[in-house]
């Protein structure tokens, strides 16, 4: 990732070496990773925590990620947020519909590892291209 600036990520995974991984990855990139592992606590953190990007576990012991997904685009607080879904379940096309129509803006599946850390490296350049980044 060639981003211009460290960026928030807020992983949101129940699985310890997902987390590992996409962590490992991205703190060498200079960006600040914030770990959680329960669908419950993923609203709470975003909007204390304002993360640049979200990704996004779709199944958590506690919760549906797509409930998760939902209740963070009907909160003006992380409404705004991206998120990056992505899923263990075997090439679900209603899981990948529902999260899109829910406002995720991809799906990965995590049988691919690589391709999330390529599309979450997409997020990151956009977020340096906007406007809003200017001030900062």
């Amino acid at each position: 990732m060639t981003c211009q600036r460290s960026r928030r990520i807020l992983l949101a995974d129940d699985n310890a070496a997902i987390q590992k991984i996409v962590k490992r990855v991205a703190e060498r990139l200079g960006h600040r990773v914030i770990e959680v592992t329960a669908g419950a606590a993923v609203i709470e953190v975003a909007a204390s925590e304002v993360p640049d990007v979200i990704v996004l576990d779709i199944e958590f012991p506690d919760a549906d990620g797509r409930d998760v997904l939902a209740a963070l685009k009907a909160d003006r607080r992380t409404a705004s947020i991206p998120v990056l879904v992505w899923s263990g379940r075997k090439s679900n096309s209603s899981d990948s519909r529902i999260s899109l129509e829910l406002g995720a803006i991809d799906y990965v599946e995590k049988n691919d590892a690589q391709l999330l850390l390529r599309k979450l490296e997409r997020v990151l350049l956009k977020l340096d291209e906007s406007p809003s980044d200017a001030s900062d």
